[in-house]
């Protein structure tokens, strides 16, 4: 199957905190905050993923695994933005 959406930025505090917003896809509305921290000679960063499974378009069952998929792509990502920040 295949989702389309949007996302974009509603709140943006340079070097301290970017709120995205995403429409459409699979989850209809998700709303992402990332926060930034120095820490020691780094910056450690904090997502925070706010979502709902829209149980009437996809049944409880799918609700589980849709879950799994979120973390398992969010995973992805922030190892991805690490290994190009740490390179």
């Amino acid at each position: 199957m295949r989702f389309e959406g949007t996302i974009e930025d509603i709140e943006y505090v340079p070097n301290q905190r970017c709120v995205s917003e995403a429409r459409g896809g699979i989850q209809i509305r998700a709303t992402y905050t990332w926060t930034y921290e120095l820490e020691n000679s780094g910056t450690n960063l904090n997502v925070q993923a706010e979502y709902a499974v829209p149980i009437p378009v996809l049944g409880r069952l799918a609700e589980a695994p849709v879950v799994k998929v979120n973390e398992r792509e969010m995973d992805w990502l922030l190892a991805n933005l690490k290994a190009r920040m740490e390179a």
